[in-house]
């Protein structure tokens, strides 16, 4: 059984659609105050850590405040905006080895195709998110590692003698290891619920040489466990470097405002929520609040349906 948050969650922004289609369907993925999880349900919470934000790539606020909330040390700042771009450029010139189709001009590689995919996802983000600016500058980027791809599969391939695989492996590893400095493990590593300090963890007084070889097991399998997080989080985060790089010499002041408020505020209690913007390790608030409300107004109606009915049918009684 899932423990609650000692703080009453508290949520800054209403979770997006996406977020509460996802609540209904797979109510586990937010640790439920207080129920029942199968085996595979915790496992998949340890192993995705904040599925909210792996599976909602679209929620722009939600994706926002998490990457401010995780990056909060200039090594984990620069390597995540230097490698996670690195990362998305040798996977394009990976994609060039993979033909796709035969066109009267040649054949199509999934390079083209990932690059106009990413450019309609980044697209498609930074408009509902009513940043023209933020796309502005997207396009041209995707477009030169696009360009730079070529020459750089050629050099893996021609002067190393490796496959550009090898760098998109190199890029997420270098991704997750910006993050050692950052002084917090977050909840579902090792807590259920809370941040728990990485020398509080790490603190081998009073425990026996096993329990510390199994704690550094434990942090070397989230180690392993970071990696191929951040090799999917290259592919939708990529962007929102370039957008707080854009926000800090001053572009969407008041965006970035809020965005730091929020962050502020929920650091301010000590535990930052995953899976929606605010605080606290509850469930999504409002999400199962919304189905009530929608279950008590389908009732309503039809008690308003009977008595209507009731009412007519009074009336034809009294007619006659």
């Amino acid at each position: 059984m899932f423990q609650p948050s000692p703080l009453l969650a508290e949520a800054y922004h209403p979770p997006s659609s996406g977020a509460r289609r996802l609540v209904r369907r797979a109510p586990w993925l937010t640790s439920p105050e207080r129920g029942e999880a199968t085996a595979a349900a915790r496992l998949s919470l340890r192993v995705l850590v904040a599925p909210m934000t792996q599976l909602t790539f679209c929620s722009f606020e939600l994706q926002a405040f998490l990457f401010l909330v995780f990056h909060r040390t200039r090594v984990a700042i620069l390597g995540h905006g230097l490698f996670m771009t690195t990362e998305n450029l040798f996977l394009m010139a990976a994609l060039r080895e993979i033909p796709l189709a035969q066109t009267p001009v040649g054949v199509v590689s999934g390079a083209p195709v990932y690059a106009v995919l990413l450019l309609a996802w980044y697209a498609g983000v930074a408009w509902r998110a009513r940043l023209p600016g933020w796309l502005a500058v997207t396009l041209p980027v995707v477009a030169l590692l696009y360009a730079a791809s070529g020459p750089v599969g050629a050099l893996c391939r021609d002067r190393l003698s490796l496959s550009p695989g090898w760098g998109v492996l190199l890029s997420a590893f270098l991704v997750a290891l910006s993050h050692a400095p950052e002084p917090l493990l977050p909840p579902r590593t090792v807590d259920r619920w809370r941040w728990v300090p990485l020398r509080e963890y790490m603190d081998g007084r009073g425990l026996g040489a096993g329990r510390r070889l199994a704690r550094m097991l434990h942090l070397a399998i989230i180690g392993v466990l970071g990696i191929l997080a951040e090799a999917w989080a290259a592919l939708r985060l990529m962007y929102y470097n370039w957008l707080l790089l854009m926000m800090r010499l001053g572009y969407a002041p008041e965006r970035y405002s809020e965005l730091e408020d929020w962050t502020e505020r929920a650091w301010a209690t000590g535990q930052p929520a995953l899976d929606f913007v605010g605080t606290g390790g509850r469930e999504v608030p409002c999400a199962p609040e919304r189905r009530l409300r929608g279950r008590v107004s389908t009732a309503a109606s039809l008690a308003l349906l009977l008595k209507m009915i009731s009412e007519a049918r009074a009336r034809l009684e009294d007619r006659e």
